[in-house]
């Protein structure tokens, strides 16, 4: 396998799932390199994500190389303990100037020239929250509860438009699945279920509608490449002060 570096900003951080293949907690990260192309990274292991504190908008190198089993453009395999955090930004202006020159304003460009990842700042028409059926709990070797998917007992869902409407939301709502790990952690810290939903939809869905600039980091899933689009991270900040009415 032939790795290079590359220096990557990172925008998506999304729920860990244990990955059957590499016998451990993998989360799906994602940014852009230093040519403005976007990079699906993995395996990235959650123990060096916590063991590195990486976090949105900290810039990486790491050593990638093209994946022979998947064939989304954007998706580089790496190598985990080559990681570097080499900056952070931390600037407002320059982290929105950022999204504005990569945002796009359809979901149909991405789709026609066969691209798996974007940016598109929505559109946000409403925001649910499903309960699904509790995954059976597992005893790991060690004693310890183990869930393959530990965040898949809860969906959330937006119904939302792109800026510019594609072919499937002219008419109608896209609804997607977000996957954002800060939201589902949001979610995770009250243990009251009614308190829980409160917070998340004033965070995720009234505050990121009505009070902030909202991105949506898309992505699709791998067993249905050009199909399936999922919101893989959630992206904001406070509006400019000539925004806010």
């Amino acid at each position: 396998m032939s790795w290079q570096k590359e220096n990557i900003l990172i925008l998506v951080k999304a729920a860990p799932n244990w990955s059957t293949k590499y016998k451990e907690y993998e989360i799906c990260t994602a940014g852009i390199n230093e040519n403005d192309e976007w990079r699906r990274l993995y395996p990235f292991p959650e123990d060096i994500m916590l063991k590195k504190d990486i976090k949105l908008w900290d810039r990486i190198e790491v050593e990638t190389a093209v994946p022979s089993a998947d064939p989304r453009p954007e998706s580089r395999k790496i190598n985990a303990e080559s990681i570097k955090k080499i900056d952070y930004i931390d600037n407002r202006d320059e982290r929105r100037k950022f999204l504005e020159n990569v945002m796009e304003p359809s979901l149909e460009i991405p789709m026609k020239e066969k691209r798996t990842m974007t940016v598109i700042k929505p559109i946000i028409n409403n925001f649910t929250i499903k309960q699904k059926i509790p995954e059976v709990i597992q005893i790991a070797l060690d004693g310890k509860p183990f869930k393959r998917s530990p965040y898949g007992d809860l969906g959330l869902y937006y119904n939302w438009q792109c800026p510019k409407p594609c072919r499937y939301c002219r008419d109608r709502s896209h609804l997607t699945q977000c996957l954002d790990w800060g939201a589902h952690v949001l979610y995770r810290r009250y243990q009251d279920e009614k308190e829980a939903i409160t917070k998340v939809k004033q965070m995720c869905y009234y505050k990121m509608k009505y009070d902030l600039d909202t991105w949506f980091a898309l992505g699709t899933h791998s067993r249905r490449p050009w199909k399936k689009w999922m919101i893989v991270g959630l992206l904001w900040m406070k509006k400019k002060p000539s925004q806010v009415s």
